[in-house]
This record gives C-alpha cells, structure tokens and sequence, in this order.
C-alpha cells in the first residue's frame, strides 16, 4: 500500500481529510503555544487557555471516528 495513504485509511481518512486534519491540530497546537509565552511572562493572562485548547483537541481526537461525516 502507498506509504502516503496507509494511516489516512487507518483512521478512516483519505489523504486530503487527513491533512486539513493533522493541519488544523498543527494551529490549535501553535495557539496553545503562543498562550503559554505569554501566560509566562504574564501570569495572570492565558491561564487556562493551553489546558483547554488542549483538552479540546483531545476529544476531538478521540472522537473523530465517532463523526466521520465531519471528516469524510
């Protein structure tokens, strides 16, 4: 099987939906991130925004094969 498709099909995917997928986590990751610079220098900023956004990911992630309308 092609190296490129091989997971994508395991978790239901095809290449593209796993892209804008693994691209859209890359964001909330990168969000999390930049809160957490912040929060920091600035402790009273930010200081829940990291554990949700990544709370949030973790059940999507989770979940993403329970809403394959959402993916497929």
């Amino acid at each position: 099987m092609n190296p490129f498709m091989k997971h994508p099909r395991e978790v239901g995917m095809n290449y593209l939906q796993h892209f804008a997928f693994a691209f859209y986590v890359q964001f909330k990751l990168i969000l999390a991130i930049l809160a957490c610079f912040v929060h920091a220098f600035f402790p009273f900023l930010f200081t829940t925004t990291a554990s949700t956004i990544i709370s949030k990911l973790d059940q999507k992630i989770a979940h993403r094969t329970e809403n394959d309308e959402e993916y497929n």
